[in-house]
């Protein structure tokens, strides 16, 4: 694995796209797996070597991290068991899951139970907050959790974790569903009038919140005149926790505020017809206070996520599987 050097950091290994990124910070350092990888060990940014040094070489093992944190161009880390990694993994999962999961109705992958991944990261969280950047992240975890409504392993440990760390469960609150979220907007579409031009663009999944739109499929827009006006009109499809969302077409804004006759989230305005004029046509969706629109399309987007979307339905079923992946691929 290759090693670059600067002045306020060490780098090693390739650091994989937001997307692909499974990551764990650990005093002095930040580690990465990339999901779509087959690599055991992930990438490294190390900022603070000598608290880093209490913990890589359980990553890395002895030797290679000494070559790490003291001057070697590339190391090569020996391909031995190690608990602890394995258990950072799991951590560094558990966190792409809660960022990046592309539930989706259309490519048929299962939607995450926030409850059971709550506890899950509670539970990783204390397997090694020894080496982590939070000295506090064991009861920071519980606080986020809440009571299981099943009693199996999984609650029996969360319970005593909880215990341990004098920490109350809180009973578990339903989330919002596309039906709930569905009853407190508007009534179905009105469209109407003629159609002049339509299409469709990928959803950038770093502008939205995990969960907020189906993560396979496009958001559709349209332009129309009716009564001599020109109108606008964008729809997504939601997932499983849907949000308010707005969209970006060239330089127009409008909220996507209504539910139409088919479940979709949309809005529609009316626009100077001038913009049909235009040749760039482009269209993002955000959630506003969590990311501003994208300001240009990446071209691998749609490969990219495409590879993830089948990277988690495969999770479901993967033997090492984590306990939300594995109850999500119950449903």
């Amino acid at each position: 694995m290759r090693v670059t050097r600067t002045d306020s950091h060490v780098a090693l290994g390739e650091w994989p796209h937001p997307e692909q990124a499974a990551l764990l910070e650990g005093a002095g350092a930040l580690l990465a797996w990339d999901v779509l990888a087959a690599s055991a060990f992930p990438a490294a940014q190390v900022y603070d070597p000598v608290r880093a040094s209490q913990w890589l070489w359980e990553i890395y093992g002895p030797d290679a991290a000494t070559e790490l944190l003291s001057g070697a161009e590339s190391v090569n880390p020996p391909l031995n068991s190690s608990p602890v990694r394995d258990a950072c993994r799991r951590l560094a999962q558990l966190t792409w899951i809660e960022a990046w999961w592309p539930a989706s109705t259309v490519a048929a992958v299962p939607a995450i139970d926030p409850v059971v991944l709550k506890a899950e990261l509670a539970l990783a969280t204390a397997a090694i907050d020894h080496l982590l950047d939070d000295e506090n992240a064991t009861t920071r975890a519980l606080t986020l959790a809440t009571r299981l409504p099943d009693a199996n392993t999984l609650a029996a440990q969360l319970n005593e974790l909880a215990d341990t760390h004098g920490v109350t469960l809180p009973e578990p609150v339903t989330a919002p569903s596309q039906s709930n979220f569905a009853l407190a907007a508007a009534g179905p579409s009105q469209r109407s009038g003629l159609t002049i031009l339509s299409g469709a663009s990928p959803i950038d999944w770093s502008a939205v919140p995990a969960g907020a739109v189906d993560a396979a499929a496009t958001a559709e827009w349209l332009i129309t005149r009716r009564d001599g006006s020109t109108f606008l009109e964008v729809t997504v499809l939601p997932g499983p926790t849907p949000t308010h969302l707005l969209a970006r077409f060239d330089d127009v804004d409008l909220a996507l505020d209504r539910v139409d006759n088919l479940g979709r989230l949309t809005g529609q305005t009316p626009i100077p017809a001038t913009l049909l004029l235009s040749t760039h046509r482009t269209l993002t969706i955000h959630a506003p206070g969590f990311a501003p629109p994208t300001p240009q399309p990446d071209p691998d987007r749609p490969t990219r996520q495409a590879a993830l979307i089948a990277y988690a339905k495969a999770r479901t079923q993967a033997t090492n599987a984590t306990t939300t992946e594995r109850q999500a691929g119950t449903q």
